[in-house]
């Protein structure tokens, strides 16, 4: 069961600018189209999560777990995505400009017209 709900979420990003939620358990919620501008995600659980259209710019995602999740549109320009987890993720139109993607495990994702990541 994911330690926060969307609800809780929203209210999180909306009073501050760097939401710390280094490990938490967000899988499975839908959190399609919300802020996570410079967020600390690191080791957060984020399987199966919909962040369809989400803004996680310059986001803290290091040694996060995206598996399956749904990332479709999302701004991921200058986020961390080190030792991150996206098996399975679907990052078909994903903004990965200036994205940290070493040692990034994207087996099997969907990666159709993302932008800005080097083949």
């Amino acid at each position: 069961m994911p330690d926060l709900t969307r609800q809780d979420l929203i209210k999180i990003l909306a009073i501050t600018n760097q939401a710390r939620l280094s490990g938490v358990d967000l899988a499975g919620l839908n959190l399609s189209g919300l802020n996570f501008m410079d967020a600390d995600l690191t080791r957060a659980d984020l399987r199966r999560c919909n962040l369809k259209n989400a803004y996680l710019r310059r986001a803290r995602l290091e040694e996060a777990n995206l598996e399956g999740a749904i990332l479709v549109s999302a701004n991921l320009k200058e986020a961390n995505l080190k030792g991150a987890n996206l098996r399975s993720a679907d990052l078909s139109g994903a903004n990965l400009t200036d994205a940290i993607v070493y040692n990034t495990d994207l087996q099997d994702a969907r990666m159709d017209r993302i932008r800005g990541l080097q083949s």
